[in-house]
C-alpha cells in the first residue's frame, strides 16, 4: 500500500481530520506557467526529475539516491519478454541521462536545465511507468511538454532552495518507508520538507496536507535516510506559481 493510498483510506482521513487540523490556506495569485500539455502526470514526474537536476547545482554537497528509472530499467534488462533491443535502449536512455546531469553539474557557468537535460528528464520520466504500474510505453517528447517544464524552472527563486546545511533528494525514511511502498518525499532542506506540486491551481488541499503529515510521521518512526536532523516544518511548493509556501512549524 502507498502512502498516498494509505491517507486516503476512510477512517485514516477521519482521525487525520479530527486531530490534525489543517492550517489556513489562501493565496491568490495568477499562474505563472500554464499546462502547455494534457500530460499531466508525465510532465509532474519529468519535473521532479528536472528539478532535481536544478537543486542538485544549487546544492553540490546535497545527498542523492538512485533514480526510480534506474530501478526501471534494471527491471527490464531482468524480464524475459522484452527484446535485446529494448534492453539496450532503454539502457542507453539512462546513460545518456546520466551523461546529461555530469556536464551540468560540472558546468561553471549557473544556469537551470535546458533543452537537452529537461529531454533527458522526460525520457527517465516515461521509464518511471515501469516500476510503478509495470509499463513500458515510450512516446515522442513532446516540445511543448519540454517548453513547459523550462517555464517552471525559470520560475524557481535560488534562494528559496540553498541549503544552510542539509539538503537530501527525494527522501526515504528508513524502515518506516517500506510499510507504505518504499514511499519517498520530494525534498528535506534544513529541516523543512518540501513537496512539489504542479497543480494548476493555487490551493492547499485536506490531501495534500495528510500526505504531509503522512511523510512527518515516516519520518519520526524511521528518520531520514542520509540525515541526522529531524523535520521541523513542512512546506509546498507550487511550481505553476513559483510560491513557496511554508505550512506549519
Amino acid at each position: 500500500m502507498s502512502l498516498s493510498t494509505f491517507v486516503e483510506r476512510p477512517d485514516v482521513k477521519a482521525y487525520l481530520r479530527e486531530n490534525v487540523p489543517k492550517p489556513w490556506f489562501e493565496a491568490h495569485a495568477e499562474i505563472k506557467a500554464p499546462p502547455l500539455t494534457t500530460s499531466y502526470g508525465w510532465t509532474g514526474t519529468a519535473f521532479d526529475y528536472a528539478m532535481r537536476f536544478s537543486l542538485q547545482k544549487l546544492n553540490p554537497s546535497a545527498k542523492a539516491r538512485r533514480w526510480l528509472a534506474e530501478e526501471s530499467a534494471a527491471l527490464v534488462v531482468a524480464s524475459r519478454h522484452e527484446t535485446a533491443r529494448t534492453k539496450k535502449r532503454v539502457l542507453g536512455i539512462v546513460e545518456t541521462a546520466k551523461d546529461c546531469v555530469r556536464s551540468y553539474l560540472k558546468s561553471k557557468r549557473d544556469a537551470k536545465p535546458g533543452r537537452e537535460l529537461i529531454r533527458a528528464a522526460v525520457d527517465l520520466a516515461q521509464l518511471d511507468l515501469v516500476y510503478r504500474i509495470g509499463l513500458l510505453d515510450r512516446q515522442p517528447i513532446n516540445d511543448a511538454m519540454v517548453e513547459d517544464i523550462g517555464n517552471m524552472l525559470a520560475l524557481v527563486r535560488p534562494e528559496e532552495f540553498r541549503a544552510k546545511r542539509t539538503c537530501v533528494l527525494n527522501p526515504t525514511f528508513g524502515a518506516a518507508s517500506e510499510l507504505v511502498g518504499g514511499a519517498d518525499g520530494d525534498l528535506v532542506l534544513d529541516g523543512t520538507l518540501i513537496d512539489i506540486k504542479v497543480n494548476k491551481n493555487l490551493e492547499m488541499g485536506r490531501d495534500i496536507f495528510n500526505q504531509l503529515v503522512g511523510y512527518y510521521c515516516l519520518s519520526c518512526i524511521g528518520g531520514i535516510d542520509g540525515c541526522r536532523g529531524k523535520i521541523t516544518c513542512v512546506a509546498v511548493y507550487f511550481a505553476r506559481f513559483g510560491i513557496l509556501h511554508l505550512t506549519t512549524d
